[in-house]
């Protein structure tokens, strides 16, 4: 039986949680269209998922490369969102981590965390913007009302991203420390 949830995530790694405690309980993720994640029934704890930010959208040739080396090692592309691409494997066939060594992890953190710094900047650039042209608006303008409820939502989500970011900044200086320590 399919079923549909709806649930909204900024931090791609509480998504993959939530992905697994899904799965967990017998959901296994089919799709995902803006927040609308479809599940099927499945054994319990059949599959293990993992999301990664591709450095290309998955129609580009080296994302597709990616994708099929992904799959001829047992791990199947479920569904993707811009860059961002959901992949699950079967639990009985192991552990499923993406990254084997600190160099590759860094290289996805630091993708993330621009991903975040750029959202972050131009969200709050936007609310900012949208915040000072609705100081400057009468009642009877018509942008008064869209540009009234777009400045805190726009100036939130840069705030959430800038969050975010400064999060992966962090987990990028502690994988840099541990890269340090096994080099010496």
């Amino acid at each position: 039986m399919t079923s549909a949830r709806w649930k909204f995530f900024l931090d791609y790694e509480k998504e993959e949680k939530w992905l697994n405690d899904m799965s967990a309980k017998g959901f296994a993720f089919r799709d995902y269209c803006f927040g609308r994640y479809t599940f099927t029934d499945s054994e319990p704890g059949e599959y293990i998922y993992r999301i990664e930010l591709l450095q290309n959208y998955p129609g580009h040739p080296e994302s597709r490369k990616y994708i099929g080396f992904m799959e001829a090692n047992g791990v199947e592309a479920v569904a993707s969102w811009f860059a961002w691409v959901y992949f699950r494997k079967k639990a009985q066939d192991g552990s499923f981590d993406i990254y084997s060594d600190i160099e590759s992890r860094l290289i996805h953190f630091r993708r993330v965390a621009t991903t975040y710094l750029t959202l972050g900047i131009l969200a709050s650039l936007f609310g900012l913007n949208a915040s000072l042209q609705w100081l400057f608006q009468t009642w009877e303008t018509p942008d008064f009302l869209p540009l009234l409820l777009a400045s805190p939502l726009l100036l939130c989500l840069g705030g959430a991203c800038l969050f975010l970011w400064n999060g992966k900044r962090k987990t990028i200086k502690r994988l840099k420390q541990e890269q340090r320590l096994k080099e010496s």
